[in-house]
């Protein structure tokens, strides 16, 4: 039985330490969570579901939590607009090309819809039903540093994002009428029809 300390010391030595490793110099690990794990939105830049249209917005590096949620909040609406701005792009360069108007009005008109997507600061319906937060530290050559990374997931129904583009395809109709262009208004009340079938 004299040998049960040896064993004792050696399994101390082979198995003890390797559970306190020191961080090493750019190492990071996460020290504080809104929620237990980190959730599988955080992965998903948009998707739809259930009627409803999701955006993640995210900002890593923040030095205070607060304001690190305010720039992910900033950034899921800055997505938002790019998508419906992509969308009312494609859409309408589509159908003005296919009503064989020539590329300078194509160009023009499609570019009608996009702006006014673009100088709509506030989307109506969008709401943030999730948000998570984690706390990380990084050890540097001078000792620690802490930041946040900070998501919002945003969510707007189809039927009030489908009003936003609705206001691009109006804009694009008035600037149509503006114009006397019966081909631009036709496409733009056609993209109109299109869209409330939706």
């Amino acid at each position: 039985m004299k040998s049960t300390p040896y064993i004792l010391l050696l399994a101390l030595v082979l198995f003890g330490c390797s559970g306190s490793k020191e961080m090493q110099v750019g190492e990071e690990q996460v020290v504080e969570q809104s929620t237990t794990d980190r959730p599988s939105w955080t992965n998903v830049p948009s998707e739809e579901r259930e009627g409803n249209i999701f955006v993640t917005g995210e900002i890593s590096r923040a030095k205070e939590r607060a304001f690190g949620m305010n720039q992910a909040n900033a950034d899921g609406i800055q997505k938002m607009l790019n998508t419906m701005n992509n969308q009312a792009k494609s859409a309408s360069t589509q159908a003005l090309s296919g009503a064989n108007m020539d590329e300078g009005d194509v160009g023009r008109y499609s570019e009608f819809a996009v702006s006014w997507i673009s100088n709509t600061y506030q989307i109506s319906g969008v709401i943030t039903p999730t948000t998570y937060w984690e706390k990380v530290m990084k050890k540097t050559p001078q000792g620690v540093e802490y930041f946040f990374n900070c998501y919002v997931q945003l969510k707007i129904s189809k039927a009030d994002y489908n009003k936003a583009l609705a206001g691009s395809y109006d804009e694009m109709k008035r600037k149509a009428q503006e114009a006397s262009n019966v081909k631009a208004e036709e496409v733009a009340k056609k993209l109109l029809q299109d869209l409330n079938t939706k």
